[in-house]
This record gives structure tokens, sequence and C-alpha cells, in this order.
């Protein structure tokens, strides 16, 4: 699914039960913005909390020893943070039971 189709599917199941009606272009800033807040609470706090829907966290890769495949040289890759989501269990038993 790319961003279009997702902001018509946030455009016809969220917005329609609104009493306002916005454009595709529209739904995809919402969602931009919505992100963008995330994003910011990540970074600041290193965790956002939804509950009985998941969390999203900062996560401390350690440096780790890799061997180059065409040249068989050891090389360093530095430390890195990464997000992740994970579902809560009561999100994945809603998810499991609809399909």
């Amino acid at each position: 699914m790319n961003k279009r189709e997702f902001g018509k599917l946030y455009q016809k199941n969220f917005c329609g039960k609104m009493s306002k009606k916005i454009s595709v272009n529209e739904a995809i800033k919402e969602i931009e913005c919505f992100l963008g807040i995330i994003s910011e609470a990540v970074k600041s706090k290193n965790k956002v909390k939804f509950m009985n829907v998941g969390t999203f966290e900062v996560l401390d890769k350690k440096p780790r020893k890799i061997a180059d495949p065409l040249t068989k040289e050891h090389k360093i890759i530095y430390p890195k943070k990464d997000i992740r989501f994970k579902f809560s269990e009561n999100a994945k038993k809603k998810l499991w039971e609809t399909q």
C-alpha cells in the first residue's frame, strides 16, 4: 500500500465518520503531521505507548563486526539507533480474529 492508497483509506474510514469531508491530499497531510508528532515524541522520550495498540520505542544497536564479501576485509559497523513498533497483545488478538 502506498501513501496515496493509505490516504484514501484514512479518508474513507476515519473522515467519513466525521461531519467534515476532506480531500485525499488533506488526509495525507494529516497522516504526515501525526507521524511527525510521533517521531518528535520518540526522539524526546525514547518511547511512545498507545494503550491496546502498541509501542514505538528506540533501540540502541551495538557495534558489530562484518566481513566484506568481495574483499574478505573485516570491518566494524558502528552503533546506531533504530525505531521499532511492537503490537500489544490485544491488537494482535483483534488482528487475527478479523482474518
